[in-house]
């Protein structure tokens, strides 16, 4: 009878050993715990969905100083054959991640990454396995990377479409191949229960590409969602959470000229392969001492709130933030956004809760904008509310298929009001500035990140806005040089916003 099986991992964006570089102990995520459960032999692959070279703190630690290719390192102690490429491995440039991925053992697949002429640099595969069963393997990236990233990083690359660079790849595949996989960098654009239209951009296209394509089986990334395996359009799919909390088992086998799959999404568990935590401990060790270095002490702890709180009424972290960024880019106003994370500071703050409470590896974008612009966009800001048994609640869809807290604004240095009695598109009621109402073609500087910059978190009108001012610092960077001129939190700016209802 013929079989395969495959361990499929996505979105482990560095974390590669049993922490979060937050909780103390040993927690049941990475790389470490998740090989543990593969078992290797002629008829099984070990497959990555992307992510993989950027988000923990130790790969914060090795920009700064270079050691060794950690990610590497672990993926080939953990036996992987094939991997695709995830939006966030190119954000420190094309001629960085082909570095990291000149130290991969494993194939890359990334069909709709070009050459400047069109030709696919990772092409499809197919793989022939020892009882002669052939599985060919299309790898995709969400094209979202053309928006996101600066245009340095993709220089003398193109990232295509997906759906189009893959039709005919698709085409081929299943003439040659018992079983067509593919691995797509990009997460669901359906709700998968109803099939409701989530979104109307291309950041994510699966259940189109379940629906257009060919393939037996698409396992998907990017939304950090954890989807059990199902069936969708005849294809079976699946997402995984980051952090490689979870792997997938998935597996084939042809019964009477027909082949049957199954899959499963596993815990990772509490037990880490040993020989990726030896080849790792040095590394470790010195992570831990550059995090537990000292940044500042203040006269009092700042105690977590939940996000609906900080989105009505602010934070003293997001005050701290709001500080640092117009003191950097002396624009007039500043957008602050929340953070998945739970945001606190103890009394002695070192760099891990720096990293903590702003995870992003952001800079400081200043833009000029119009007050027309400005008000489009926080009416799409204010979609974070509804109103639930008359009192302000968070929107399910900030949720689903994502949750998207990160995507939520504070402004500083205007006085905004959101009646969330009036249906989205008009409800910001006040916008003022210095006291005087904001004109539509009157223009404000506005300084705000990078990814919300480009329009990250569906934010057109900031993507389209002339930048002012670049600042390549690090945000995180910026934060920490604050302390080496203040002994304590900032008290301005004020946060301004009145919510009705």
């Amino acid at each position: 009878m013929k079989h395969f099986r495959l361990y499929y991992t996505s979105d482990i964006h560095g974390y590669l050993l049993p922490t979060d570089d937050i909780q103390t102990g040993a927690q049941p995520l990475g790389l470490a715990n998740a090989a543990t459960h593969f078992q290797k032999d002629a008829q099984t692959l070990i497959i990555d969905g992307g992510d993989m070279f950027q988000g923990s703190p130790m790969l914060q630690y090795l920009q700064q100083h270079p050691a060794q290719d950690a990610v590497a390192t672990a993926m080939n102690l953990a036996g992987y054959d094939y991997v695709t490429l995830g939006n966030h491995d190119f954000n420190f440039g094309y001629a960085a991640l082909q570095q990291h991925l000149s130290h991969l053992d494993a194939t890359v697949i990334a069909e709709n990454v070009t050459d400047l002429n069109g030709k696919t640099l990772y092409p499809a595969q197919i793989k022939t396995f020892g009882d002669g069963t052939r599985v060919g393997l299309i790898g995709l990236v969400t094209d979202y990377i053309n928006i996101w990233e600066q245009p340095a990083h993709l220089k003398g690359i193109k990232i295509a479409a997906p759906l189009d660079q893959a039709q005919q790849t698709v085409a081929y595949l299943r003439e040659h191949a018992d079983v067509v996989i593919g691995i797509y960098h990009g997460g669901y654009e359906r709700d998968l229960a109803t099939g409701q239209r989530l979104s109307d951009t291309t950041e994510n296209i699966a259940w189109q590409l379940t629906q257009v394509l060919d393939l037996d089986i698409l396992l998907t990334a990017h939304q950090h969602g954890d989807v059990p395996p199902q069936m969708i359009n005849g294809v079976l799919t699946l997402q995984l959470p980051n952090q490689a909390k979870k792997f997938a088992l998935v597996t084939g086998q042809k019964q009477q000229d027909h082949w049957q799959f199954a899959a499963e999404t596993k815990p990772v568990g509490d037990i880490a392969r040993p020989d990726i935590v030896t080849a790792l401990a040095p590394l470790q060790q010195q992570v831990e001492s550059w995090l537990d270095q000292p940044i500042a002490t203040l006269n009092a702890a700042i105690p977590a709130v939940d996000p609906l709180q900080m989105a009505q009424f602010g934070h003293p972290i997001l005050q701290w933030l709001a500080s640092v960024q117009l003191a950097a880019s002396q624009a007039d106003v500043t957008l602050v956004s929340l953070n998945n994370n739970p945001m606190s500071l103890p009394v002695n703050v070192t760099l891990r809760q720096i990293l903590q409470n702003y995870p992003f590896d952001n800079t400081l974008v200043t833009k000029r904008i119009t007050g027309r612009a400005l008000r489009d966009s926080l009416e799409h800001t204010a979609d974070y509310f509804i109103l639930a048994t008359g009192q302000p609640a968070i929107n399910p869809a900030w949720f689903k298929p994502k949750v998207e807290h990160y995507n939520y604004d504070l402004v500083y240095g205007l006085h905004y009001t959101f009646d969330l009695t009036h249906p989205v598109g008009q409800r910001v009621t006040t916008l003022q500035f210095k006291g005087r109402d904001v004109q539509d073609d009157e223009t404000l500087t506005i300084a705000m990140n990078s990814y919300r910059a480009v329009g990250g978190g569906n934010y057109p009108a900031y993507q389209q806005a002339p930048i002012v001012l670049h600042d390549q610092r690090p945000v995180q960077e910026l934060l920490i040089s604050y302390f080496q001129k203040h002994n304590q939190l900032p008290k301005a700016p004020k946060l301004s916003l009145t919510l009705k209802y």
